[in-house]
Parts: C-alpha cells; sequence; structure tokens
C-alpha cells in the first residue's frame, strides 16, 4: 500500500527547536520528508506569510486548518459564521477560490458536534470556493457523538455529493506507518472514504506534531 507522510501541526513547523533544527527539519530526520503539512488557518499560531514561503521553498504542500471552534458553536444548529469566519482568513492570506483547495473544521476528540451545523459549514464554505472538509474522533467506542453525526451529514448531503467533503480520521493510533488503509470511520462511510488518517506523533521536547498519512496523491489537491 502505497501513502502520503505529512503532519498536523499547531505549532509553527519553521520553529527553531533547541536541537538546532527547525521542526520540519526534526521530521524530516525522525521519519522523512512530509508530503504536506497541516498548519493552522484561524486560532493560535496562525500561519503566517514567512511560514508559507518556508513550506512553498520545501515543495511541501499546505493543508488548512480551522482551531478556533468551540463546542458550543459546532454542537449548534448553524455554522454559517464559522465558515465566514474560515472563508475571509483564508481570503486576506491569499488562498485561491474554485481550485478546490480544502478548508478543515478541526472538532476536538471529546467534543460534540450536531450534522446541522455541518451541513450550513459546508454550504458556505462550498459556496466560496473551497471544499468543506472535518476532522473528528472516528472512534465510535470512546465517542460516539461524531459517528453519529458524520453519518447524517453523509445521509443528509449525498445528492450533492457531500460537497465534495474531505474526512480525516484520528484512530486507531499506530506505532509505525500503517501497511493497510484501515482508519476508522463514521458508519455511513467506508476506510477508503477517509481521505487522510492521523494516527502517530513525531515529538521535540514538549512540542509535538501529528504523523498524518493522506491515503493517495489525489488528496494533495486539496491542499495549498
Amino acid at each position: 500500500m502505497k501513502t502520503i507522510f505529512g503532519v498536523n501541526s499547531a505549532t509553527p513547523i519553521n520553529k527553531k527547536l533547541k536541537n538546532g533544527y527547525t521542526m520540519y527539519d526534526w521530521v524530516k530526520r525522525q521519519k522523512c520528508f512530509p508530503a504536506f503539512c497541516m498548519r493552522t488557518l484561524c486560532g493560535e499560531d496562525e500561519i503566517t506569510a514567512e511560514e508559507i514561503e518556508f513550506l512553498k521553498g520545501k515543495n511541501c504542500k499546505i493543508g488548512l486548518v480551522i482551531r478556533d471552534l468551540t463546542e458550543a458553536k459546532v454542537s449548534g444548529i448553524n455554522g454559517t459564521e464559522d465558515a465566514i469566519k474560515a472563508v475571509e482568513s483564508a481570503k486576506e492570506l491569499g488562498v485561491p477560490q474554485n481550485e478546490g483547495i480544502a478548508l478543515f473544521a478541526e472538532i476536538k476528540p471529546e467534543w460534540s458536534v450536531n450534522h446541522n451545523w455541518m451541513i450550513s459549514f459546508a454550504q458556505v464554505i462550498s459556496a466560496n470556493g473551497y471544499i468543506p472538509a472535518f476532522i473528528g474522533n472516528t472512534d465510535s467506542s470512546k465517542n460516539f457523538n461524531f459517528d453519529r453525526q458524520c453519518s447524517h451529514y453523509v445521509q443528509a448531503t449525498k445528492d450533492v455529493n457531500c460537497f465534495d467533503a474531505i474526512f480525516m480520521a484520528t484512530e486507531p493510533k499506530l506505532d509505525t506507518m500503517p501497511t493497510e488503509w484501515t482508519p476508522y470511520c463514521p458508519s455511513a462511510l467506508e476506510p477508503e472514504d477517509m481521505h487522510l488518517w492521523s494516527c502517530g506523533t513525531t515529538t521535540f521536547d514538549f512540542i509535538q506534531v501529528e504523523d498524518v498519512y493522506a491515503k493517495d496523491e489525489k488528496v494533495l489537491e486539496n491542499m495549498w
């Protein structure tokens, strides 16, 4: 099985570590060249023009993650405001519209989410020329809510192909690179419907990034 390795980092990937490496170079030294780096679009330590230039200079695709959501918002019924804010942030950063680039809503593992929030969020993201994407707890034994609500979203939007949404699994965790594509997934989806899988970590000192694998190279087309 061929997978594409990347990382999901809340910390700037060009941050200099105490050992003299950048976090990017440390990941490369510990694992391999990351083909993509998922960084913060909205929230603390948002990606900067300098970091964008750094990653593009490494030929590393950029996944854009919305990290300033709250459980109170995503468990409500209307994701329009959150989507508009994300769209405006993407525009200000210079992210092109209508080129298939995804904006990832990070739903924390312990949170509850509402499928109506997901639908309205996806509608606005899609209408503004971006692709909606969702990161959620895909282990139903730990939090059944995401399984149930994401499945409702899939069933309610199947006539519009789920707005071409990208789904990222967060379970199960592995000690090594996956040899089979077996991420956990919501009941309405199959493992092959999960585009990305966060299943490990790379750490230095107190700084940690998630090891993320893309199912295939096509997923990279949804990154900047």
